[in-house]
């Protein structure tokens, strides 16, 4: 690091250390803050058994209540010879039989491998086998879905709200008798550490099926806790968090703190952007844990006096982008907004706790060596190795890869994947001096003099054309201004004889607007080079997105721009005629034979 950025970074740090080191001072005198999850249960249960725990929707439960559930759950699973280490898939919808479940598990010493209740066909039956589970639990929305492959999960007892198949496959019992006759006593809590695992989480990279990540408990309980402290959360705030329980966003980062803290946690089946502001008024939101498309979603909505009248002093997630970041926190009036960046099998953890406009955050002081951005080649896909066979660090305001180092002295352990194999991939090796180890994000980011990171774009995003770098992030951020413009998803697709990735972009427009190509384009040469800009368009009425709203580009990048297979409405970009034209059947056949100049 320079000197001039060592001094940035110094002043930065003179402001954040005294309350970090505050934070950690508070959890290292304190043992016991750092009771695993089914410990501090119980204890709340007795402490504050009528204090409000869970709000989904219309239901509230309370500490006691709650308690009550886990331990059924518990009971039950223990009655199916789940023991300390084993195994547990849980299929649900958010709910507070979802929590009920998790906390079984933690009361149990068990695993509880968190299932997307999305999935279906091979990916459902690949998740299911590959965490080891010889019990699953699954609600009445996620059950068909189990019954529709019962055959390949042989060896897997399931209990959900499916009769028993005639013949072979899973077993199926009846999760909501058998609830009522398990036990509400305590059960026997064996001696679970902080290093045990605790919960399988499901990542799914660009390719191939989900992989389960390791969360230990240690994870769960001194990462709540931190967390907590930074969003200065009491038992009198409710922290709401619409977004699938089954992803670590909202499970660690919303759950895990109010729990922790005897705080209310409030969620609800599917996030829906017209019932948000009803929600966090009925629930008393004080606490708002998004990930970034949430809140273009809000944007959305129509403008309303009633947008302030809300509870909410904090909002804190993970990918809001930099082009409505402002008008959002203006037009909610929410007075703090913290975002992050983190990776559920990753040892990397920076938070924006200072609210610095489009800045996924910064390490905490004395752990910036822990990160390292390196030079990628996003033509050869690769990172860049210099002369001496080490890779380069990138300067201030260059995009490289980040990557985090592994070793014992980590700020953060590297547990991984729960099969050692899928680490190899994530692994590099001999990077800054010999034997070295280091993490890689796949992520591509950018750092200022003060040592804040920037989210650039994802690898494998990133396109080249006409021998330039595309970032993708950085384009849909501009290009999501232009007039009549919702959202935008930008991609590279490939062809037939051009060297690179042509740039296409998915257009969303505003509810009601009628979208104009040609004032999409002029906004597009006023505000992009030429290598940047779309070649082709692709209009839609919404974004393709998975459970957890993270935009699916590998579908769009594969149905490429053949109208053939495409029912959306399709342009091209004549630079010729110096306007988008509609793309038929005729005018692809040119592109792809060559006789169309691009």
């Amino acid at each position: 690091m320079d000197p001039l950025s060592r001094l940035f970074t110094w002043l930065e740090d003179r402001e954040e250390r005294p309350r970090l080191l505050a934070i950690r001072k508070a959890l290292s005198s304190n043992p016991g803050a750092l009771r695993t999850m089914g410990f501090v249960c119980r204890d709340h249960a007795e402490r504050i058994p009528d204090h409000a725990a869970l709000r989904f929707e219309r239901e509230e439960v309370s500490f006691g209540s709650y308690n009550e559930g886990v331990n059924r759950y518990a009971n039950l699973l223990h009655s199916r010879g789940v023991r300390k280490g084993g195994v547990v898939n849980i299929m649900m919808e958010n709910s507070p039989d979802f929590l009920m479940a998790q906390g079984a598990c933690a009361k149990l010493g068990a695993v509880g491998a968190l299932i997307n209740h999305h999935l279906e066909g091979e990916a459902l039956v690949h998740v299911h086998r590959c965490s080891g589970a010889e019990v699953a639990l699954a609600d009445r929305e996620s059950s068909p879905a189990l019954r529709t492959v019962s055959d390949r999960l042989a060896g897997i007892e399931i209990h959900g709200e499916v009769p028993d198949p005639s013949s072979g496959g899973a077993v199926f019992r009846p999760l909501g008798e058998e609830l009522e006759d398990a036990s509400m006593g305590e059960p026997e809590i064996p001696d679970v550490s902080l290093g045990d695992v605790f919960l399988f989480v499901y990542t799914s990279g660009t390719t191939g099926f989900p992989k389960p990540a390791i969360i230990r408990h240690v994870r769960f309980t001194a990462g709540g806790r931190s967390l907590a402290m930074m969003h200065e959360e009491t038992p009198s705030d409710c922290a709401y968090a619409p977004i699938p329980l089954y992803h670590g966003w909202a499970n660690f980062v919303g759950f895990a703190p109010a729990f922790l803290t005897g705080a209310c946690f409030a969620s609800r089946r599917k996030f829906s952007a017209s019932e948000f502001l009803s929600d966090v008024r009925r629930h008393e939101a004080t606490i708002f844990a998004f990930v970034g498309e949430l809140c273009r979603y809000l944007m959305r909505t129509p403008p309303s006096a009633a947008d302030r009248d809300h509870s909410i002093r904090l909002a804190t997630g993970t990918g809001l982008r930099p082009d409505i970041w402002l008008d959002f926190q203006r037009r909610f009036g929410i007075p703090r907004i913290m975002d992050t960046y983190g990776q559920t099998e990753g040892n990397v953890s920076l938070q924006n706790r200072r609210g610095r406009v489009g800045s996924v955050g910064r390490c905490a002081p004395d752990t910036h060596d822990q990160l390292r951005l390196a030079r990628y080649d996003s033509e050869q896909g690769e990172l860049v190795r210099g002369p001496d066979g080490m890779l380069i660090e990138c300067r201030v305001g260059e995009p490289g890869e980040l990557l985090s180092r592994i070793s014992k002295s980590s700020a953060m352990p590297f547990d991984g994947y729960a099969n050692p194999a899928d680490n190899e991939a994530k692994m590099i090796r001999d990077c800054f001096e010999k034997g070295d180890l280091y993490l890689r994000t796949g992520d591509l980011l950018r750092r200022d003099r003060a040592s804040y990171y920037y989210f650039v774009d994802r690898i494998g995003d990133t396109f080249r054309w006409k021998g330039e770098n595309v970032a993708t992030l950085e384009v849909e951020h501009l290009l999501n201004a232009a007039p009549g413009v919702h959202e935008t998803g930008v991609y590279g697709v490939r062809v037939p004889g051009a060297d690179g990735r042509a740039g296409m972009a998915l257009v969303v427009p505003e509810d009601g607007a009628r979208f104009d190509p040609q004032a999409f384009l002029a906004h597009a040469a006023e505000n992009l080079p030429a290598y940047a800009r779309p070649l082709f368009i692709r209009v839609a009425s919404a974004m393709d997105v998975t459970g957890n709203f993270k935009n699916r580009k590998l579908r769009l990048q594969a149905e490429g721009f053949d109208p053939s297979g495409i029912g959306d409405p399709l342009f091209f970009r004549d630079d010729d005629a110096g306007r988008f034209r509609p793309l038929d059947q005729g005018l692809h056949a040119e592109i792809v034979s060559g006789a169309r100049k691009l």
